[in-house]
């Protein structure tokens, strides 16, 4: 299986993300069967968690599988889609709304 071509790891990764993506200090541990679509998956976990909705968004749209993409998301970004509160429920509008174009079928 090739490596792909970019990980978190490219990325100035700080043990905190580590710890929140659930990553190790190991990147070769990390790179054993990780899958492109996989690496592009925690490249949006990441940049989401760093506000960099635009970088996440970009990330988002690479992945090929729309399964997966639309369950990292909902996963992800949308907290499962549980809404608990009327703040939380703007949040994930707004959240739903930018990204919404990275599910568009070309």
């Amino acid at each position: 299986m090739p490596k792909p071509k970019e990980t978190v790891y490219d990325h100035n990764l700080t043990d905190e993300e580590k710890k929140l993506l659930g990553i190790g200090d190991n990147k070769e541990d990390y790179l054993k069967g990780l899958t492109e679509d996989g690496a592009l998956a925690d490249l949006f976990r990441l940049y989401f968690h760093r506000g960099d909705w635009a970088k996440a968004k970009e990330y988002l749209k690479k992945i090929k599988d729309e399964r997966y993409k639309h369950d990292i998301f909902l996963i992800y970004a949308l907290g499962g889609c549980l809404i608990y509160s009327k703040e939380q429920a703007e949040w994930r509008r707004k959240v739903s709304e930018y990204f919404r174009d990275a599910f568009e079928v070309d």
